[in-house]
């Protein structure tokens, strides 16, 4: 039992959460609510994916993880590198063999693209200078074009995309500031330590403040209405004006960690007020 919980947790049970409200977030945005079967099946690959790209993800960081995670199933004991391993394979392996099912050439072209960023991520790219940032914010946003070409419209996921890759864009990089300790023990490249806290708190400022500004574009083009502007205005763009100003003065680890929750639970409101943007 203790080794399933173990299995369970390596695939992040809260990530695997805000994966299926991204499934289901995209479905409302169609005139017609997609079958429920389609739904299901979309929620099974982007929680499949996901959870083997963490348990990779918790194997290859297996050493950084002993100084920055010490809780999570690796550096506890609860499961073997090993075991690890070969869940992820499994992972992969299901969800890709469900896409292949289903046929569709566009949305097997979006899963092999998902399927090659997730590993190469885990493998190289994390540890590189702004890239390992784009890189992952990239995979989370792609949920929502998956979700939406199983819907029959990539286009009605592109701007969820876009505030996906935003929000987590910007979440990677005070991530990697929390994690400045371990990812040097590591010998890792990230930004912070490249460039140093004070630069990376900087990109991390620019950046925001692009977003609060794209966060509005969608009701100034017409895209969204006024439900949409409410909550992103109160909900969406206060949080994200607090998140500049507290890494501006502190950018401690405590409070990198702090912001990075805060970013995480703050991506929500978006998908709510993209929800509410069409009435």
């Amino acid at each position: 039992m203790n080794k399933i919980w173990a299995l369970v947790k390596l695939m992040r049970p809260l990530n695997q959460f805000q994966g299926s409200i991204a499934v289901l977030v995209t479905a409302t945005l169609f005139e017609t609510f997609p079958p429920l079967g389609n739904i299901l099946i979309g929620i099974l690959i982007v929680v499949v994916y996901n959870g083997a790209a963490n348990a990779l993800n918790d194997y290859c960081d297996y050493e950084i993880d002993r100084i920055n995670r010490p809780e999570r199933p690796l550096p506890a004991g609860m499961i073997s590198r090993k075991s690890a391993l070969i869940w992820a394979i499994l992972l992969f392996a299901a969800g890709s063999i469900l896409g292949l099912l289903y046929g569709d050439p566009q949305l097997l072209l979006i899963m092999m693209v998902a399927l090659i960023l997730l590993v190469t991520y885990s493998l190289w790219f994390k540890h590189w200078p702004l890239v390992g940032n784009v890189v992952v914010a990239l995979i989370l946003g792609m949920a929502f074009l998956f979700s939406a070409t199983l819907f029959g419209d990539w286009t009605k996921g592109l701007p969820p995309a876009l505030l996906a890759f935003g929000f987590n864009f910007i979440r990677e990089i005070v991530k990697d500031m929390q994690d400045v300790a371990g990812d040097v023990a590591a010998g890792a490249r990230t930004l912070p330590i490249k460039y140093g806290l004070k630069g990376a708190r900087n990109v991390v400022v620019v950046a925001t403040a692009l977003l609060i500004v794209s966060t509005l574009l969608p009701y100034q083009l017409n895209v969204y209405g006024k439900y949409y502007l409410g909550v992103v205005i109160f909900l969406v763009d206060l949080p994200l004006i607090y998140v500049m100003m507290a890494i501006w003065r502190d950018y401690s680890s405590r409070k990198c960690a702090l912001l990075a929750r805060i970013l995480k639970g703050d991506v929500f409101f978006g998908l709510l007020a993209i929800y509410l943007g069409k009435f």
